[in-house]
């Protein structure tokens, strides 16, 4: 009898704790790199939630068809905002003019790009874009947030790493150093805010079917690609939601990516005997 009440009680607190988040995160969503992928998916699962919507991505025209489609689909304002995350500046001028007299619930830093290649083969510019989309323009947009935040005392910023920013994998190199140094900056964050009231989540997802390995530059041809389980971004905008609603400071998306990261913890040198031999060298440039 008094297992079953604590169960009770333990079932009536989570719900009302999961109630009080929603309360506390009333206002609209912040998402970065919205127009496709991870992006498109968060936003438009947060539009079936009833939020209005701030869509940040480089593509104009797509943005804005997604912007009407949600609104039509959701009754929600989504409000497009055309920047490149690459550009920090500009990034955290036009975030900012967009966030002015409004209230911000949720943050979604998610706006990335790719690279593959040995990385002594790769070109110092690619590199540089690299870091300056997935991390410098993380960076400039949490900077460009947090005012919004703090001044209200609540609300959520979630990063969105990779299970390869918890354990990198050889020629993706100054990708895996961006989604580490995502860990790194969330963890710094969490502390200095949690006198305001202000969630910081990361949430990691594994191998993902998004445009985003069609798009990504490559330093070296890849003609051979190791079989691995795929997620559909559906799934990773639920584990965002998840994050947002529960205050998770992590959440590592999929079984196999969870494997991935405690073995890459745990055992890093049966992880790095693991990728030597089973990762595809690349071919030669």
């Amino acid at each position: 009898m008094v297992n079953r009440k604590f169960r009770l009680c333990i079932i009536v607190f989570s719900r009302e704790l999961l109630k009080n988040c929603m309360k506390r995160n009333e206002g609209l969503v912040l998402i970065t790199g919205a127009s496709e992928g991870i992006g498109r998916a968060t936003a438009a699962l947060f539009a079936a939630q009833g939020f209005d919507l701030l869509l940040l991505a480089r593509g104009k025209e797509r943005l804005q068809e997604l912007c009407a489609s949600l609104a039509s689909e959701f009754h929600v304002a989504c409000t497009p905002l055309p920047a490149d995350v690459a550009d920090a500046e500009e990034a955290m001028r036009r975030i900012r003019a967009a966030l002015a007299g409004r209230r911000l619930a949720v943050a979604v830093i998610n706006a990335g790009i790719g690279l593959y290649g040995p990385y002594v083969d790769t070109d110092w510019t690619d590199i540089v874009s690299v870091l300056r989309t997935n991390f410098e323009g993380a960076l400039a947009s949490a900077r460009a947030v947090l005012p919004t935040l703090r001044e209200q005392g609540h609300g959520s910023l979630v990063l969105v790493s990779s299970t390869i920013g918890k354990r990198a994998i050889p020629y993706n190199a100054a990708y895996c150093a961006t989604k580490q140094g995502m860990l790194g900056f969330a963890d710094a964050l969490r502390i200095e805010l949690k006198p305001f009231g202000i969630h910081v989540g990361v949430v990691c997802p594994a191998r993902t079917d998004t445009p985003f390995f069609d798009r990504m530059t490559y330093a070296v041809p890849q003609t051979a690609r190791r079989s691995v389980p795929t997620n559909p971004p559906e799934l990773v905008a639920k584990a965002i939601l998840r994050c947002v609603r529960l205050r998770r400071r992590e959440v590592v998306v999929s079984i196999p990516g969870k494997l991935f990261a405690f073995v890459g913890y745990h055992f890093p040198r049966l992880s790095d005997f693991l990728l030597y031999y089973n990762v595809p060298r690349p071919d030669k440039p």
